[in-house]
């Protein structure tokens, strides 16, 4: 399967690592030159800096025909219209994009978008759910709101600060598929120990995101 992953970062880094493998053949484009830096080093493939909303940039990076667009810049605009050049020009099978409101979803779905991801609107419902939220960062998800991928600031007064993740023991629920510390990229397992400041990045499903809520609002 051809898959063609424009800007984001560590919602990026995610994706590549899940479709990175023989099967797949994964085109990663980015505007950000640090961003195409790091995701080469995290992942071992290249990463072309260029703009998506630009046809040019997209038929060099060779996105032509892929079974899979996924746009993931913060610009809404940008998105659209990535998804819309390689649905339109380069015959993409299937396009998603992200969108921050949540208003814009079923506009973008009736102009031809395949799927819309909004992370404003996942975010609101985790808010009417939860009691504090003031470490969560962002969230996105993906397969049609199946699978939620939730980035937490770990602080000082979380229960799980200084706790391996064997210790935490939520492999059950959910996977810390990876950690920010001062500035550089980390691949977890279970001897690894979560610090202040560490920026995480948490897989779960739909079901059990209430569940990981609750691990990451319990404080000491």
């Amino acid at each position: 399967m051809k898959i063609v992953i424009v800007d984001g970062k560590h919602e990026a880094d995610y994706i590549i690592s899940m479709y990175n493998n023989r099967k797949n053949d994964v085109i990663v484009i980015n505007q950000d030159e640090d961003t195409c830096r790091y995701l080469s080093a995290q992942n071992n493939i290249p990463v072309m800096r260029g703009n998506p909303t630009r046809m040019s940039d997209l038929q060099l990076a060779g996105a032509e025909n892929a079974d899979l667009f996924i746009a993931l810049a913060e610009s809404e605009f940008e998105n659209y219209v990535a998804c819309k050049l390689a649905k339109k020009f380069l015959g993409a099978k299937r396009c998603i994009a992200t969108a921050i409101n949540p208003k814009n979803v079923d506009a973008f779905r009736s102009l031809g978008i395949d799927s819309v991801m909004s992370s404003t609107y996942l975010l609101g419902e985790q808010i009417r759910n939860a009691a504090t939220i003031e470490n969560l960062i962002r969230t996105l998800s993906l397969e049609n709101d199946e699978i939620h991928i939730t980035e937490f600031r770990i602080t000082s007064d979380m229960y799980i600060c200084n706790q391996t993740l064997k210790e935490i023991n939520i492999s059950n629920i959910a996977s810390v598929s990876s950690i920010v510390r001062n500035g550089k990229g980390i691949i977890p397992n279970g001897n690894t120990k979560l610090l202040a400041d560490d920026k995480i990045l948490v897989v779960t499903t739909h079901n059990n995101s209430n569940k990981v809520m609750k691990v990451f609002q319990r404080k000491k």
